[in-house]
């Protein structure tokens, strides 16, 4: 009887396996290796460009946070500006305005009338005076109205007396002055019907001696 040993085949079988199996393994081995190294390489050129994004973004927001920091520099500057124009321009109106007023009042006031005191205060002011008869105290008072200078003209106390052989009213009025009077109204259209104008009152002195006895 023959026997075959077949032992050395049985191993030879084994050891080709465990070779296949160990191959097997690397393979799998490397292909995760492979498929890490690609999804880390994915993962961080993705965060690379977040950041280089970011970062992007950052000198953006910087830029537009100095376009806005001048900005707002230059309209400071502008309200300083305004306000120091403002500052001379109410120099320019106290050095000038009451001499405007002054000369408009004195053409304004009548020839039979004449002023004694003068009060003024932040813009109100108090006439007092004598004239001839009550109307030149009306004329002034008409006159006052019309003018772009005052408002709000009161007549607060007449009083008749004697003075010799004249008679004479004494008079007390308030009104509001302004140094910066409004544009005058624009003239009507050509064609249109005009209003009656007011008797203008003759030109004077704002004070005027009494008359003699």
């Amino acid at each position: 009887m023959v026997r075959i040993n077949l032992l050395a085949v049985r191993v030879s079988k084994k050891k080709e396996a465990g070779k296949q199996q160990l191959v097997l393994a690397a393979a799998v081995v490397i292909a995760a290796l492979v498929g890490n190294y690609a999804w880390v390489h994915a993962r961080t050129a993705d965060l690379e460009a977040r950041q280089s994004k970011l970062a992007h973004t950052k000198a953006e927001i910087a830029q537009l946070e100095k376009i806005i920091g001048e900005v707002k520099n230059i309209k400071e500057e502008q309200a300083a500006l305004k306000q120091k124009l403002d500052v001379l321009d109410k120099l320019k109106q106290g050095r000038t305005g009451p001499v405007k007023m002054l000369d408009e009042l004195a053409s304004l006031t009548p020839k039979r009338l004449w002023f004694k005191k003068i009060d003024e205060k932040n813009g109100a002011m108090t006439f007092e005076g004598s004239a001839a008869t009550i109307d030149d105290v009306s004329a002034l008072m008409s006159a006052l109205k019309s003018s772009r200078f005052f408002t709000k003209v009161e007549l607060k106390k007449t009083a008749a007396r004697t003075e010799g052989r004249f008679k004479l009213v004494d008079f007390t009025l308030d009104t509001n002055s302004t140094y910066t009077p409004s544009e005058p109204a624009p003239a009507p259209a050509a064609g249109a019907a005009a209003a009656p104008a007011a008797p203008a009152p003759s030109p004077s002195t704002p004070a005027q001696a009494p008359p003699a006895r």
